[in-house]
């Protein structure tokens, strides 16, 4: 009877070894955005997660082996600053894209080098930046004309005033 039930419970325990990092590190809810697309003029939804508090927006996308496609990371900030984001404990190649509190594209820093402490800096004041894996600002042609539209606002926690809650 003993062999039976070990026969059964090592394969669990052994798919929770395995799973139940992943999920802690992609843990916490996911918010829609969307960013539009100007040149196939449409709007791309994309899932992310929050970090808008200092310690959240520190961690980011840090001791991550996997971004799924069309998912990120949008890094909300109380007000417009010059920003800079580095690659240090960041294992994948991201797409950093920096937004204006109104929402409009300011500059996209592509393909950024895993692990790398040189800064990606913004090329104006921004209040929100989107992390998405490398090569997603190209795919959905996130450039000059590009805007961010938070989709569900309620699961923000700042008492910012989401002017990008509708478009």
């Amino acid at each position: 009877m003993r062999i039976l039930s070990d026969a059964i419970i090592r394969p669990f325990v052994c798919l929770w070894l395995v799973f139940a990092p992943l999920s802690l590190a992609m843990a916490g809810d996911l918010v829609r955005v969307e960013v539009y697309d100007p040149v196939q003029r449409l709007w791309h939804p994309v899932l992310v997660e929050i970090a808008e508090t200092q310690a959240e927006r520190q961690i980011g996308l840090m001791h991550r082996d996997v971004l799924p496609e069309n998912q990120g990371m949008l890094f909300v900030y109380p007000q417009e600053n010059r920003l800079s984001f580095w690659m240090k404990n960041t294992y994948l190649s991201l797409d950093i894209m920096y937004f204006s509190e109104t929402g409009d594209w300011i500059n996209t820093a592509a393909n950024t080098t895993p692990l790398s402490l040189n800064g990606y800096p913004s090329k104006a004041p921004a209040q929100f930046v989107l992390e998405m894996v490398a090569g997603s600002a190209k795919t959905l042609h996130i450039g000059e004309g590009s805007r961010l539209v938070i989709k569900d606002c309620h699961l923000i926690k700042t008492g910012l005033d989401f002017g990008l809650c509708s478009r």
